[in-house]
């Protein structure tokens, strides 16, 4: 009889199954991508089909015909089998508030560490999970997430059973080395796709690259992306070794590193990527209300100290 032996390994081919590849369901679940590909090879050994057709690049991973069988059931039962945990833990009233937020908002608005929100409120555990967007919108959507902040370029989220309040944007920038800084401060990200300028990219939420890809598209350019990496130290060694222009966010370059200068975006109704509290409207008025309003209040007090001290 086959037998699947850790059902974590399930979670992680639904992962890969969405993301379309190992590397981005690494990146979204916070591993290595060998372990990625440890996790689905144990399932075909145990299950001796074959659930992925890895492409010859090695950067893209699609569902074989016996792999979208299983996850056509695995989905069901994985969302199942959380929301028994969940219904255990509120039973038994040891479920932690679960605050989420990406790896890059905890660096910018909490520098000096997250333990304020980690202490328990109110007489409730806290738990902290750092995830992308993407996926924090995900599990925010799941369930599975209570508190926390997420981006996006659009200037208002809706999604049922959740609130959304856009506490701030941190619009493009770019990176150049001192020598070719602009005169005027500021560079026009068109006018980098129209003459094929490279360009270093920052690889966080996806969303703003997108966002800015259609931006482009609409106007018949394209961005020369010679790199792209989500490591901030490699970024600037990209752009010192003079390998292109770095583009990303001001939420990430908030200060130039020796030998970099910054420029503005000098374009005209660019995306920015815009910074949102969400909660669990649904949790928000069950027990965990007061804690959940005093970690309201301190992400907003984190974002209003940060802009205050820009």
């Amino acid at each position: 009889m086959l037998a699947i032996e850790n059902v974590h390994d399930l979670e992680i081919a639904r992962v890969a199954s969405e993301q379309g590849s190992f590397s981005g369901a690494a990146r979204v679940l916070g591993i290595t991508q060998p372990a990625v590909s440890q996790a689905v090879a144990r399932l075909e050994r145990q299950l001796g089909v074959s659930l992925f057709d890895r492409q010859e690049s090695g950067h893209e991973a699609f569902l074989t015909d016996a792999g979208a069988v299983l996850l056509a059931h695995a989905i069901t039962a994985l969302d199942e089998l959380h929301e028994a945990v969940e219904d255990l833990e509120e039973l038994g009233g040891g479920r932690p508030i679960v605050v989420g937020m990406p790896s890059a908002f905890a660096r910018h608005y909490f520098s000096q560490g997250l333990e304020r929100l980690t202490s328990a409120q109110h007489g409730h555990p806290v738990e902290i999970v750092l995830h992308d967007s993407e996926h924090l919108g995900e599990e925010l959507r799941k369930r599975r997430v209570d508190v926390g902040m997420l981006a996006s370029s659009d200037r208002g989220i809706t999604q049922p059973h959740a609130t959304f309040t856009r506490v701030a944007s941190h619009p493009l920038m770019l990176a150049v080395r001192q020598a070719d800084q602009p005169e005027n401060g500021a560079l026009s990200v068109l006018r980098l796709a129209e003459h094929h300028v490279p360009v270093i990219a920052f690889a966080g939420d996806r969303f703003l690259r997108t966002a800015l890809d259609q931006y482009l598209g609409h106007k018949g350019a394209q961005l020369n992306v010679v790199a792209e990496t989500d490591q901030l130290d490699m970024f600037c060694q990209l752009v010192l070794a003079g390998m292109g222009v770095g583009l990303s966010s001001s939420l990430v370059l908030d200060g130039a590193p020796d030998g970099i200068s910054l420029a503005k975006a000098s374009d005209d109704d660019l995306p920015a990527l815009n910074a949102f509290v969400f909660e669990d409207a649904v949790r928000a008025r069950g027990p965990e209300r007061e804690a959940l309003v005093s970690i309201r209040r301190q992400l907003f007090a984190a974002v209003r100290t940060r802009e205050e001290r820009a």
